[in-house]
Order: C-alpha cells, then sequence, then structure tokens
C-alpha cells in the first residue's frame, strides 16, 4: 500500500512505521523523478539566458570599412563577444602587390591576435578595435601596409 504521506514538492511516498511499502511504490516514485529530472535536463533555458546562448554561439563577425588614406585609423567593432583574432583584406585586390618601378610590395592582407599581428595591424588589448596603418613609406624589406588606402574597401573577419 502506497504512503498516506507525500512529499511537498514531487508527491513522492513518505512512509510511516505503519505503511507497508510494494514494489509498485517504487517504481511509481522513480517515475516521477525520471520524468521530472528528464524534463528538467532537456529545458535548456532554463539553464542559460537567450542571450547567453547567443553569445556562446557567435564566433566569427564580419564588418565592411572603406579606406580614408589616414596613416594611422582605429577601426571599433560593434559586436556581442571580446575579439582573439582579427584578419583584414581589401576588396577585389590581390593580397599583395609588387611595383617594380619603385620595388616595394604592398600588403592589402593582414591578420592580429593579442600576442601579435603582421605588418599594419594591432588589435586593441581588450579585443574592442583595431588600429590599421596606411604606409607612405615601406617599413620592413620594402614592404608597406596598405590597409587604409583612400577609396579602397577592406572586409575584415573578427572571431572570438
Amino acid at each position: 500500500m502506497s504512503s498516506k504521506n507525500k512529499t511537498p514538492n514531487l508527491k513522492l511516498n513518505s512512509w510511516i512505521g505503519s505503511d507497508k511499502p510494494k514494489r509498485s511504490d517504487f517504481n511509481a516514485d522513480n517515475e516521477i523523478i525520471d520524468n521530472v529530472v528528464s524534463s528538467h535536463i532537456s529545458d535548456i533555458d532554463s539553464h542559460i539566458t537567450s542571450q547567453e546562448r547567443a553569445k556562446w554561439n557567435t564566433f566569427i563577425d564580419v564588418g565592411v570599412y572603406f579606406g580614408d588614406g589616414l596613416n594611422e585609423r582605429k577601426i571599433t567593432f560593434n559586436n556581442s563577444f571580446e575579439i582573439s583574432c582579427v584578419i583584414v583584406f581589401a576588396n577585389n585586390r590581390p593580397a599583395s602587390i609588387v611595383r617594380f618601378t619603385n620595388t616595394k610590395n604592398y600588403n592589402y592582407f593582414a591578420f592580429a591576435c593579442h600576442q601579435g599581428g603582421s605588418l599594419g595591424i594591432k588589435l586593441a588589448a581588450d579585443g574592442k578595435s583595431m588600429t590599421v596603418r596606411q604606409d607612405v613609406t615601406t617599413q620592413l624589406y620594402d614592404e608597406a601596409a596598405s590597409l587604409n588606402e583612400i577609396g579602397v574597401s577592406y572586409t575584415y573577419v573578427m572571431l572570438r
């Protein structure tokens, strides 16, 4: 015989000394527990908010800017996560162009992370912005960063 007393939340059997439990009582209690636990495990909204889930599931974002020709330019990101790595490239341009008339190499592709990056780009320590350069003179081994050339559109890919 099942108990007359029940637990307050799940209504499981709560026997007293004069009750005579049966196997069916235990099986019924186990089914109640299994249903409640299973329902809780499958209810992902109880564990994290929709905003947290969106933030955790977003690991990449893309942006565009147009070169203004300034030697140095700061670009602030408008995304929901802190950036750990960014890749920048000029649209409709090769990654690098060698101009044999002045024996200089102009780079239209760069990447950066918190530990460092390629020529002409720096990721801010807080991961919320980057600084790109448009070199008017070559820097190293006749290489020049061309990441802010006037009139050129650039795409940047941000990774969490």
